[in-house]
């Protein structure tokens, strides 16, 4: 069983206080990304991270479908009605054609937010496949320059 890093802008983020409800781990690439090709199974952790670097969040896989795409609506469709399928912002930028996986999350939770692994910029999923990438991943850091208007925005957003 592989453990997931779930990467979201903090605007894309969902949920309520009581816990997170962002219901879907998607990645799309022009070629087969690192979810794509190492695969997402039921019962998989992913921890979900908001760019920067905060960890603020569990959740485990349902189901997974990983396939290619020919337009980029065909894996928006597989969101619908979940508020992610409306943020125009999330889906702008990405490829219109190409590889995709869409995970069904469940059991979501808020943990106590903590700082580990790199900020995460550029990064959208990333699958802890080997020993170096969950020692990387998973290693405590401390708060970036900056890190503090992050948290308490988190904290101030999750209420």
């Amino acid at each position: 069983m592989a453990a997931h890093v779930l990467i979201r802008k903090l605007e894309h983020f969902t949920g309520t206080s009581h816990a997170p409800a962002l219901r879907y781990a998607i990645e799309t690439r022009t070629s087969p990304g690192p979810a794509h090709k190492e695969g997402a199974f039921p019962d998989d952790v992913v921890w979900l991270k908001l760019h920067g670097g905060l960890v603020v969040g569990k959740a485990a896989i349902e189901i997974a479908w990983v396939g290619e795409f020919s337009a980029l609506n065909e894996i928006r469709r597989r969101t619908e009605p979940t508020s992610i399928s409306r943020i125009d912002d999330f889906w702008a930028g990405r490829p219109k054609v190409g590889y995709a996986v869409v995970a069904v999350l469940k059991n979501e939770r808020w943990i106590e937010p903590r700082w580990e692994g790199p900020r995460t910029y550029g990064y959208e999923w990333v699958v802890l496949d080997n020993d170096k990438k969950v020692a990387t991943w998973t290693e405590p850091k401390p708060p970036p320059r900056g890190g503090e208007e992050l948290l308490g925005a988190f904290l101030q957003w999750r209420g």
